[in-house]
């Protein structure tokens, strides 16, 4: 999984003298509360009666999220459900077990490339107020560095902090890919299918990952990974979800 592999790279990083600060970790920083209506996509993803990682919404009877939030060996569909509708992780909403789960054929667990899968619900979603699927982007979207877009989840308010119960949310500029891959130079390459955003203070953090990232009304990423958490200079780095439309629609 996905802090045991981020260990063992760290810990060569170390021997190798790169750097001398926390790892790599899956990832809201300087957000604030809000309400699953402002955010009616968002859903808790549960391993057991835990909350794990994000996701969103994209039909009645699917959703969205990272590949390593479901890449366990040995692991069931069953073993996971989701929470929708409820601006808290741990009550109200609907609580449905995922049927199948579908990561993507390339997507490596050492690399974190390819980071994306679809879930299929074992039962549709009732759609209102506070649960509506999120628009998926054309595959030729074009997204321009320096502008925003929002960021929710359940997850830590700082690096290895604790999570929350009550919905947080914050704004993120969208970081040039080249100036991303600057920052992540010790780590691995930044690929067309990354995108990255984020800024000193404001972020995605532990337990956010899977979640979506949303501008005007469409999922553009999803959390993967980062440096830390707000860390100056190292945004996070999301699943580009342009680069696979195919992908979801085929499974969704």
């Amino acid at each position: 999984m996905m802090r045991s592999v981020v260990a063992v790279v760290f810990l060569g990083l170390m021997l190798a003298g790169a750097l001398a600060a926390p790892p790599i970790e899956t990832r809201i920083v300087g957000g604030k509360d809000t309400a699953i209506e402002q955010h009616p996509y968002q859903v808790s993803l549960r391993r057991g009666a835990s909350h794990t990682c994000g996701g969103s919404i994209i039909s009645a009877g699917a959703v969205l999220t990272a590949a390593h939030c479901v890449y366990y060996t040995n692991a069931e569909p069953t073993d996971f459900s989701i929470r929708a509708g409820s601006t808290l992780r741990n009550e109200g909403g609907q609580l449905i077990t995922v049927a199948q789960m579908f990561i993507h054929p390339d997507y490596d667990d050492w690399t974190l490339e390819w980071d994306i899968a679809v879930l299929k619900l074992s039962e549709n979603l009732v759609f209102g107020a506070g649960v509506q699927p999120v628009a998926l982007p054309a595959s030729s979207l074009k997204i321009s560095p320096g502008s925003t877009a929002s960021i929710a989840g359940w997850g830590s308010l700082y690096y290895q902090g604790p999570s929350r119960s009550h919905l947080q949310q914050v704004s993120v500029p969208i970081v040039d890919n080249g100036a991303c891959s600057v920052a992540y130079q010790n780590f691995g390459p930044i690929w067309s299918f990354h995108l990255c955003a984020g800024a000193r203070g404001i972020d995605a953090c532990q337990g956010d990952s899977g979640g979506p990232l949303v501008q005007d009304g469409t999922v553009i990423g999803v959390v993967s990974w980062g440096y830390g958490c707000a860390f100056n200079g190292y945004p996070t780095v999301y699943t580009r979800v342009s680069e696979f439309i195919e992908f979801i629609r085929q499974h969704m």
